[in-house]
Formats: structure tokens, sequence, C-alpha cells
């Protein structure tokens, strides 16, 4: 259990204003601040279906908590989350991606299969960071605009298989297969590969972010090395015959005085790209599409006027965020919401949480396309880590809620479905979402 250090020498949270939320605590490290580590279970209902009254309960009365179960501290409120964010000399960004618990049955086939953790604009802290940010400039507003129509065909696809039949699977039948053909597209890699970047994503997603069982560890400690090999020889191919495509973009660009990227250091940000994006984008599209077709009236809303699609998006993300939580280390001791949190202590932060904090969002668990601060969310993070394929995530579901809602406005939910979620600690969507209309 991770204990305060008598020598430590806290720098203290200058938090502002008395929270909405708050009651009068007296937690000042884990033995006061423990009492609702016990109940969090971010893999298992009832968290994964409705964890706003757990956020509300933690907001108020122990903000920042150490969880045994998880080794980190829980970190619950916007204004913390924020300032954490945009503090990388205090909480670093270094290690976001270690796994949730120990992989000891499988960690040695990672670096056997030719896996390795090598820092990208992800994994590194300033002064590496901007660095690598400035030479990933090639993500962009025109790249980005461009796979704009190809987003609108393979949406038109959807329609052509499935439109006389009145009935289909959102997340499977369209969100599935969309976010990784379009990354793919960008990365300029072949169709026939998409089963293993949606493999190697899936695979990366239960190993770092769940709790495999040992057999479940070595199957998908396998598939990530696996993963890694397959884009350690695209990079390779690129570095020997260059293409108008991103890949090749990183591996050729330069900046001033600075010296291009190695090929080692491409091949995690193609990785990064490949999985990231295709894994956030499925649960964004199926979260949109269940909250909105939920809400009815916004539904209604966004037939009658496209032009509230953009908000409606954001809003969606603030209220129904597929990134639920990241991760930081703090790089010394410091206090945190009045919490007093050693140095090298891992931080676990509860985006979904922060997005529903009072003290930003006037009555924050009521669904609003027309809320006029909701791009203010946090769910593709905040400073210099913001999230690099944001702009591609939302041209994605403004594509997918333009053709949908101009083309099916009387689409429904099944009235039958029970949704069930991926048990992962920092993305969330449904598994399924099943909707029909009349033909």
């Amino acid at each position: 259990m991770l204990r305060q250090s008598t020598t430590d020498t806290f720098v203290p949270w200058q938090g502002g204003a008395a929270h909405p939320e708050a009651v009068q605590t007296s937690g000042t490290g884990p033995s006061d601040a423990q009492r609702f580590a016990e109940p969090f279970d971010p893999l298992h209902d009832p968290y994964l279906t409705d964890s706003s009254p757990f956020f509300a309960q933690t907001r108020a009365a122990t903000p920042v908590y150490y969880s045994p179960d998880l080794d980190s501290w829980i970190v619950t409120r916007y204004h913390e989350i924020r300032h954490i964010f945009q503090t990388p000399q205090m909480f670093s960004a270094a290690d976001p991606l270690a796994p949730l618990q120990p992989i000891d049955a499988a960690g040695h086939l990672l670096p056997e299969g030719g896996f390795r953790q090598v820092p990208t604009p992800t994994l590194n802290d300033p002064p590496g960071h901007p660095r690598g940010r400035r030479l990933v400039h090639s993500f962009t507003p025109r790249r980005i605009g461009a796979l704009e129509p190809f987003v609108r065909e393979l949406t038109g696809q959807f329609f052509e298989e499935q439109m006389s039949r009145g009935r289909a699977d959102l997340v499977r039948d369209l969100a599935w297969d969309l976010p990784a053909l379009v990354i793919d597209r960008l990365l300029d890699i072949p169709d026939k590969d998409v089963a293993c970047v949606r493999a190697g994503a899936a695979s990366r997603l239960l190993l770092l972010w769940g709790q495999p069982t040992e057999d479940e560890q070595v199957r998908l400690a396998e598939r990530m090395a696996a993963f890694w090999r397959y884009v350690e020889a695209l990079v390779v191919r690129r570095a020997e015959r260059p293409r108008d495509d991103l890949t090749s973009d990183l591996l050729l660009m330069r900046e001033g005085e600075l010296p291009a990227l190695t090929r080692q250091q491409v091949i995690p940000i193609v990785s990064g790209l490949l999985l990231a994006d295709h894994e956030t984008t499925i649960g964004l599209l199926g979260n949109v599409m269940r909250r909105l077709l939920t809400e009815r009236h916004a539904w209604e809303e966004i037939c009658d006027d496209p032009s509230l699609i953009p908000n409606a998006i954001e809003e969606v993300l603030r209220f129904d965020s597929s990134g639920i939580a990241w991760r930081r280390q703090t790089t010394q001791a410091v206090e945190i919401g009045g919490v007093r949190v050693p140095a090298r202590a891992n931080l676990l932060l509860l985006l979904h949480s922060a997005n529903r904090d009072p003290a930003v969002f006037a009555d924050p668990n009521h669904f609003d396309i027309h809320r006029r601060n909701a791009r203010e969310h946090l769910s593709f993070g905040n400073g210099a880590h913001d999230c690099l394929g944001a702009p591609l995530a939302r041209l994605e579901a403004r594509v997918v809620l333009e053709e949908l809602s101009a083309r099916l406005p009387g689409l429904r939910l099944v009235s039958e479905e029970r949704l069930r979620y991926q048990p992962s600690a920092s993305f969330l969507g449904p598994l399924w979402l099943l909707v029909e209309w009349d033909t």
C-alpha cells in the first residue's frame, strides 16, 4: 500500500472557491481517503452501466483518494484534472500505458515478440514532447478533411447493405469497421489488414486496461507482439519506398536543425494512431447514436437542423465520453484537492466524472445539445497532451450523424435491447447497438 513519506515536501493545490458538491473532510492521505476505494470497480456493473451516482458521491466527499486494488490515486474533479493535464513538470505522462494489473503470466512474451516501449508524443514529457508533436504536424486539417468523402462512402455502404432489412447493429455493422478503414487509409494500409488492426487494438485494450486471466494474458500478449511486428515491417517498407501517407511523412519530415524521427520512434507513433483512434472512435460512434436515440427530442432536432450536429457531438463527448479515464504519475510530492499525494504515485484521472462536475457544467446530468460550454469537456485531454486524433474522431462522428439523420430520420432503438460494455478502466462504448426503421 502506498504511504506518505514523512520527508516529502508537499506542493499545495490551489483549488479556488468551494466546490458545489463539497462537504467537510479531513482527508490528508490514504488512511483518511480510502473509504470509497473499496466500492470502486471500473470493470463491472453498476459502474460500467451508470457511473454517475458514484461520481457525485466521490466528488462531494473524497475527490482524491487512494485505491489499493488499482495502486492508484483516483482524481474525480474537473479543475484538479485539468490542472494535472496542464502541469507535466509535476504530473508525468511518461507511463500512461502501464498495465492496470501485473501481467506476470505473459509479460515476457512482449519483449520476446519484438515489442518495445519507445517514448512517443503520448509517452513523453517536455522538452522531448514538443519536438515529437511538431514532427506529427502532417496530421493536418487538410489531410484530415480529405478523408471526409471516404467516410461518407463507407457510411453509404452501410445503407446499401442494410437499408432493405429494416434492422441493424450500428456497432458491428458500421462503427466496428469504419474507424479502422479510415485510419488505414490515412496510413496507407491495405483493407485486407483491417482484421490485424482490430485484433491489435482489442488486445491492447484488454491487456493494459482490463483484468485478463493468465491464459488470456498469453493470448493477448501474443497478438500485441504480432501487431507490433506488423507495424515494424510497415515502417521499414515506407522508409525504403515512401508514399503520400502519414507514415512516410513521419519518416521524412524535418524541422530546423532537429533530426528526423528514427524508424524506432515512428513505429510506436503509427501503432498508437492505429490502436487509439480505432477503439475510441468505435466507442464515440456507439455512444453518440445510443444517447441521441435515447433522448428522442435531440435526435428529432438534428434531423430538422443538421447544423446542431457538431455541438451535439461535443455534448455526447461530455455526457458519454468513450475515453473515461487516463493516467499520470506525480514527479514530486503534491497536494491535490486537499489530499497529500506522494512522489511517483500513480494517478487515475476520471474524465467522465470531470465532465459531470457541476463546478463547470450547470445541471451536469442533463443532456443538452444546446449547451454553450459543452466543448470544455476533458474527453480528449487538455494542454500539451490533448488527443492528436480528436479532429478525425469528430469528423467521423459528424459525417455518420449527417448521413443517418438525413436518410433514416425514423431510426429508433430496439426496445428489448440490453446494452453491455467492454470491461475497461479507460474506454467505454456499447458492444452492440440494435436499431430498426420502417422500410
